[in-house]
């Protein structure tokens, strides 16, 4: 874990990735420190994770990952604040991006798709969801 930065921010919560990505996800949200296991089980360890002992920490699995990660929690939760297992990925990605396990970082720097932006709308006016089931309208992407 790349933990330097912990001690000059003592009150910022911090996110865990598995991905050295960590710093690109940093600049889309600043409101925490990012820090890297080196992999799925990296060293995730309880000799490692001592360096988040205070701290509220929210733990960001790469797709496929979360269940794995929620049992670290136990190791996490006797030395930290407070700790969670983030499900935003889980609960935005399509079958695709599940295949290719794809981690926070991916999705921070992805394109969006049609797919992303028509989800975007639908979220915002829950309308044309039925407007488009009633029409049996399909999304069209013209790339």
């Amino acid at each position: 874990m790349a933990s330097h930065l912990l001690p000059l921010y003592p009150d910022k919560r911090v996110f865990v990735v598995e991905s050295e990505k960590q710093p690109s996800c940093s600049t889309f949200i600043t409101d925490g420190l990012w820090i890297a296991t080196g992999g799925k089980n990296g060293c995730f360890n309880a000799q490692a994770v001592k360096v988040l002992a205070g701290r509220d920490v929210i733990l960001m699995p790469d797709l496929g990952a979360t269940s794995e990660w929620q049992e670290k929690v136990s190791m996490l939760r006797p030395i930290c604040c407070s700790v969670s297992v983030s499900s935003v990925l889980e609960d935005v990605a399509t079958d695709e991006q599940r295949k290719q396990g794809l981690d926070i970082a991916d999705f921070l720097l992805m394109k969006d798709t049609p797919q992303m932006i028509l989800q975007r709308m639908i979220d915002k006016n829950p309308v044309l969801q039925k407007l488009i089931d009633e029409l049996d309208l399909v999304l069209v992407d013209e790339s």
